[in-house]
């Protein structure tokens, strides 16, 4: 009698020990595909982007010093900008702080001393990317009212 309780307690702690691996497995199958996860996300968003600016001209900008036309020569300065600056565009998620700025209905680039921001409609959905950049060739100071 006393073997077979031995031997009964000896399976039933194989088997508790073996469900134990088994939701330890579990476990760490569920960390590392959170993981794998997390860091795909990371890699989509911390991605470099390219913007084809010359999609979204308008015939002209607003900004906060009023319209430019196109043939302004503010205007072209900032196409020459853009064209020149298309390439290595970061996400971004925080909000644009007011500066100067170039509206149109489609995008709209926020412009500061050593940066700038871009919010931009692609036809489906809106993104914003940021580019730490010299902007003194499109950078000015809003007049105030």
């Amino acid at each position: 009698m006393e073997n077979v309780l031995k031997t009964s307690d000896s399976t039933d702690s194989l088997t508790a020990w073996s469900r134990m691996v088994k939701f330890l497995k579990v476990i760490a199958c569920v960390v590392i595909v959170a993981a794998l996860l997390v860091g795909a996300l990371f890699l989509w968003f911390d991605r470099s982007q390219d913007i084809d600016f010359s999609a979204y001209q308008p015939d002209f900008w607003a900004t906060c010093n009023g319209k430019i036309n196109k043939g302004s020569v503010e205007y072209g300065r900032l196409n020459k900008w853009l064209k020149l600056n298309g390439s290595n565009w970061q996400n971004y998620v925080a909000t644009a702080a007011p500066g100067y700025f170039y509206k149109s209905e489609k995008i709209t680039i926020y412009v500061h001393k050593h940066g700038v921001v871009v919010n931009y409609y692609d036809g489906q959905n809106w993104s914003q990317v940021n580019k730490f950049v010299d902007t003194q060739e499109i950078y000015y100071v809003c007049k105030s009212s």
